[in-house]
Order: C-alpha cells, then structure tokens, then sequence
C-alpha cells in the first residue's frame, strides 16, 4: 500500500464521534447522521485533526450502516452519507482518507442468537458502496468483536473491491479478550491468508494496555499493528462519558509502540486534536521517552474448571414426588425482616415446604429476595426460592448476582422479566431486559460448566435448579415448556387457576413436565374482575365470576377460598405440586389441606 511505504509508521487522528458530541452536537442523534444534519461541524473535527498533523482521516461513518440508520428513519440514505462522508473528510487534500465499518452485530457486547450471515451485504453493502464511490484509500474494520464476524465482514467487502486496501481493528478488556470471549490469537487466525494491511486493536481501555496489544500482535501477528486506545477509562456523568485528559501520558505510551511493527498509531474515545498535535510533534522532535508496561507476555494462570451440579433437595425431591408445597411470601416493603420471618416461621408447620420470594412485584420497591431468602435459610432453616427478575439488571449484574446466589447455596431460583416500571413507584426509571428467560437459562448452562455467556473460563462455575412461568392456555405453552426444558429449566410455575376445564386441556404437559399450578384466592370482587379482564392468559370461568358478582366484599374471600380447595382436591393426582399465593389466610388453609390429604 502506497502510503505505508517510506514512514515510520502513519499518524492517523483521534476520536470522532466523542470529539464531535463534546462541541454540542446532540446526543440523541446518531454520530453519523452529522454528515447531513451537521457537515461543517464534522468538516471542523476532520480539519482539526489534520491540522493537528494527521497523515489519514477517519470518516464519521462507524454506525452508518442500514440497521443502524434505519432506527432514524435514514435507510434508504445509507449509501449518500457515506460518500458525502467521504467528501467531508476529503476536503484536507493533503490527508488520505480511512473509511470507518463498525461491527456486524447490534452494537450490543454479547449476543446468543446465531449470526446470520446472509443479512451481512443488506446491511453492510450500501455503506461499503458510498465509501467506494466516495474514494477512501482504505476501508477501516474497526472495534470489531468477533472474528468470524469480522471476517466475514471483510469478505462482504471483497465482494465489491478487489483491491481496496483493508485493515482491521478489534477491541479488548484488560483481560486481552473480546466482549465476546475470543482473544488476540483468534482475531490472528480470523484473517491469516488473506491480504489486510494492518491488524490491530481500538477502544476498549488506555494506553498501558495497548502496550501489553501491541508487544503481543508485534510477536504473534504476521501483519502490521495500528493501535487507536482510549486515552483511559470513561467516568459516565452528566448523561455522557468523560475520559481522561492526558495527552503526554498516551503520548509516551504510543511512542513506547513505534517499533518496526508498528503501521498506524492513533487514538480513540477520549482522544483529540490536542493528543494527535502533541504526538505529531514528539514524533520528529524529542527522544523517545518509553513506558514500561507489565513485563511478562504470559498468558494469565488457568483457573481449574470445574462442571458444577446440584438440585435443591427439598424442591426438586418433592417434584419427583409429585408432592411440592410452595407458598408466596412476599419480601417487606420496609428494612425489618421481623415480620417476614415471623410469618415465615408459621408456615414451616407444611414441612417439606419452599417459600417464595418475589423480586418487586409490580415494580414496587420491595427488599431484596436475595438477602431475604439468605435469611431465612441461615436462621429458619428453611428453603427459599428465590424470584430473579430481568427487568432490572444489565448483563454484567445478572451474571454477578447469579454467582453470589450459587456461591451462597441458593440454587432454586425462578426466573421471570418483571412487572414493567410503569405499573410501580417509580414509572419514569429504566428497565433494562438485557436477556430475556430462555437467554438466561443458556447462561446459567454456561455458568455451570465454568464459562460465562461468551465462554470465558471464570472457575469452578455454578449450579441452580431453575424454574419459570407458564400460562397453561397459552396455545404455544408445550413449544415454550419443551425449549425451555431443553436449556435447563427444570420445573414450571402456572398463572393462577380457577377450573378443572383449564388444567385437563393441559392434562399432557401435566404429566410430561413438572407443572406447578398457581392457586391464589380472591379478596374481593375488584381482584376477580382485574384478574378475568386485564391479565392475560387467566381463566376465570363465567359462573364462578356471576356468583363472586353477587356476593358481598366480605363473603368473596371465604367462597374463593371453598371454590380452591375442592380445585385442589380434583387436581392433585394430575400435577406435580401446588404453588399458593395470595393472602395469609387464604394460603394457610389451601397449605393445611394439600398437607392433610
């Protein structure tokens, strides 16, 4: 390539989009939508840097792809800002021009579903069209994740040029890994006998890390390194991320690189003008001054892995016996646990009973039912399970807590997505559902054999006997049940139900599956009507909502109470178990007749 030859190596500029977001330019627009909303601001960027003594531009096209655009409305403007990208950067003539392809996934860090790459050339082929049109020197592969993704990706490339140069950059955690698990050698192996001109790595931490990347590629790699680091750890505050401003710290750092191996060094989120000038002018101007980064190229000491397994053995012997007791006790509101564990004591008379601990219902703020159930193990002695809801934690807190939970014994755990904020105390916070149910089954398989979700190695794993919901009139409940059985859920927990009708055209998934139908007596006739008409998937026949109807508030509970137990009677032959919710009351009698019989 014509502009490798004859240089050290090539000075290409800092960030672009975290630079242009740091002069005003909106946050809730896409960084590239500046080449049609914003051009003279992202000419301005583009001039700073090579004023600043970039040899090669970066275009403001990382997310210009057709998924990402067509969020916005701007699809079928994919392939003109591209090239109109081009022509923005292009105005430093004296500069060559890198044309910038994010990642082949949806921008999040993990994914479990399979990677289409068929989907690769819809999405990525009109930007890949505008920047050729355009006239980049190069095509720019950056903060790529995945490998096998990544090359593909270079593939959909070849498929239109033939010759363009490209190179390519991935991003990695201070433990030298992927987001998605893969390491340095993996990204080397992804692209040996093909003809990239550079490989190396962008983003993801500072410049003493990318000292540890680049003596790594300088010895593994038979490519040419560019490294392009944060300037360090971004602090989120004020609604956007602030990195450190150290220029003369990435400066030593980035020259430390500038070995025979080295092609490009730039810089990344945090980085600007005033990084790229100092580097620019130390390049030629003063000694080298270098860093010292850790001294050993050793790969970290392998943690024993170690398969672990283990079933609660209250519960998951009471469901071969088909004689599990659960009853809902609902965790308190406040920060005494002297009456949840008062309550909780009474109901240990069911023995072999589980308690159950829902996580904020309804998305009220309630005590966790982690500590909760840790409770009342450690001081009733008896055995929690413990709700885990989705709608709260990102990734990284579902893995965390999910470990905590194995390490402190608590393996019975029954999965749901959560009550939506809106229904609870706090409707304007942020739900998160980074996994869904069955994703979340998958990673508790991981973790058991000692990887997490992208199968990083982290030990001796975990073990969990998991449950979750199932609405037995739901026509695709045995295709829900027999995929989540499949990944690892081990019993079901029905909505509640009110006749025999509901539970005998589901009497197959009864008796092939351990179904654990909800009981939960009404408490007045305003809980019968929202539980027929404004939740789904419950079934509340006609004649048992006439006759709740016509009685006074105070005569429901008792009836819904009698209706049960007879349910409880017919039923108990055709289930695993009973799981009783509701008021205290009402699940004590429905308890002390499921133990009597």
């Amino acid at each position: 390539m014509e502009l490798l030859k004859g240089r050290a190596f090539i000075l290409a500029d800092g960030a672009i989009g975290e630079y242009l977001f740091s002069l005003g330019y909106p946050g809730s627009y896409l960084a590239s939508e500046a080449v049609i909303r914003s051009p003279e601001i992202l000419a301005s960027v583009h001039r700073d840097y090579a004023e600043a003594g970039a040899a090669i531009l970066t275009t403001n096209t990382f997310d210009a792809n057709v998924a990402k655009l067509d969020g916005r409305g701007l699809a079928e403007r994919c392939e003109e800002i591209n090239y109109r990208a081009v022509g923005l950067a292009g105005r430093n003539r004296k500069c060559s021009i890198m044309g910038s392809i994010g990642p082949p996934a949806s921008g999040r860090s993990f994914s479990t579903e399979p990677f289409d790459g068929g989907r690769l050339r819809e999405i990525f082929g009109p930007q890949i069209a505008g920047l050729l049109a355009g006239g980049v020197d190069m095509i720019l592969l950056e903060t790529q994740m995945d490998p096998p993704q990544a090359r593909a990706l270079f593939d959909t490339v070849r498929e239109f040029s033939s010759d363009i140069p490209v190179a390519v950059s991935f991003t990695y955690g201070q433990d030298l890994l992927t987001p998605s698990g893969f390491s340095i050698a993996d990204s080397i192996e992804a692209f040996v006998n093909t003809d990239i001109v550079m490989l190396g790595a962008n983003h993801g931490t500072g410049p003493l890390q990318f000292m540890d990347i680049h003596r790594r590629l300088s010895s593994e790699s038979p490519f040419p390194v560019m490294l392009q680091p944060n300037s360090g750890i971004g602090k989120y505050s004020d609604g956007r991320f602030v990195f450190p401003r150290n220029p003369d710290h990435f400066c030593r750092c980035m020259l430390s690189c500038a070995d025979g191996s080295t092609a490009l060094l730039g810089g990344c989120c945090g980085t600007t003008p005033e990084f790229i000038s100092m580097l620019s002018r130390r390049m030629t101007a003063e000694p080298v001054v270098r860093v010292f980064s850790s001294p050993s190229l050793e790969e970290p000491e392998e943690q024993e892995v170690r398969t672990v397994t283990g079933d609660p053995p209250v519960l998951s012997s009471q469901l071969a016996a088909r004689d599990a007791l659960i009853i809902e006790l609902l965790p308190p509101r406040g920060g005494d646990l002297s009456a949840f564990a008062s309550r909780a004591d009474r109901l240990r008379k069911y023995a072999p009973v589980t308690i159950s601990i829902p996580d904020s219902p309804m998305g009220k703020v309630r005590m966790s039912p982690c500590i909760s159930g840790l409770y009342l193990r450690d001081r009733l002695g008896v055995e929690p399970l413990v709700h885990f809801a989705l709608r709260d934690r990102s990734l990284t807190r579902i893995q965390s807590d999910l470990l905590a939970l194995s390490g402190s014994g608590l393996q019975a755990i029954f999965l749901i997505s959560g009550d939506p904020p809106s229904l609870g105390d706090y409707p304007e916070s942020t739900a998160v559902y980074d996994l869904t149910t069955e994703q979340t089954l998958l990673l508790l398989r991981n973790l058991s054999m000692g990887v997490d979700l992208n199968g990083r190695k982290i030990g001796s794993g975990a073990g969990f006997f998991p449950g979750s919901a199932v609405s037995l009139g739901d026509p695709c409940a045995r295709d829900k049940l027999e995929r989540r059985w499949e990944a690892g859920c081990r019993f079901f927990i029905s909505q509640p139900v009110f006749s025999m009708k509901t539970l005998e055209e589901a009497g197959d998934l009864l008796e092939e599956f351990p179904v654990l139908p909800a009981l939960m007596p009404f408490r007045n006739r305003y809980s019968a009507e929202y539980l027929a008409a404004e939740v789904p998937g419950i079934s509340i026949p006609a004649e048992l909502l006439d006759r709740i109807r016509e009685l006074d508030d105070g005569d429901v509970p008792g009836y819904s109470l009698d209706h049960l137990s007879r349910l409880m009677d017919q039923m108990r032959k055709m289930v695993s178990g009973v799981y009783l919710a509701g008021s205290r009351k009402g699940t004590a009698d429905l308890a002390e007749a499921w133990r009597r019989n």
